[in-house]
């Protein structure tokens, strides 16, 4: 059994991602291997590849506005909404409005946090990045996913 984690704001691995902060708040390893939590701060316009994940995942929305793409559907997502997506969903959330939006994500069973550790960068500060200059590796997003549990997949044209 792992020990209680109290990670209090400010603390947590900070990452920069697709113009986007992603915090980890409760690791893999300080969970036991039961869950990973992640605060997400996401940018107006920009938005995580359609995904599918060997496991749960819950979505807390904390602050703005995102899309919901959950198969074929889309609902819009303010501050309280909570989703839960069962194993195997195909789903993507794209942040909406005028300012950045902020989620609470906890993945269950954990271990997205390596996913995030291997492809994204150490963030300079615990704010939103410059905006990126080039597109994402997605060649590199995928095999990474691939060997954590993730499968991202093309979007239909």
């Amino acid at each position: 059994m792992s020990p209680a984690t109290v990670v209090k704001k400010g603390e947590g691995k900070p990452l920069w991602m697709l113009g986007s902060l992603y915090e980890i708040r409760v690791s893999n390893d300080a969970s036991g291997g039961a869950c990973t939590v992640m605060e997400m701060t996401i940018p107006p316009g920009m938005s995580a590849p359609p995904h599918k994940h060997n496991g749960a995942e819950i979505l807390y929305v904390l602050e703005g506005m995102f899309k919901l793409h959950i198969e074929d559907r889309t609902v819009d997502a303010g501050p309280g909404t909570c989703a839960f997506f069962p194993k195997g969903t195909l789903e993507w959330m794209e942040a909406t409005g005028s300012s950045p939006a902020k989620a609470l994500v906890v993945y269950a069973p954990g271990g997205m946090d390596k996913f995030f550790s291997e492809v994204a960068e150490p963030a300079k500060t615990r704010s939103i990045p410059p905006p990126p200059t080039s597109p994402p590796d997605v060649a590199k997003l995928v095999a990474a996913g691939k060997r954590h549990g993730l499968e991202i997949v093309p979007p239909k044209h």
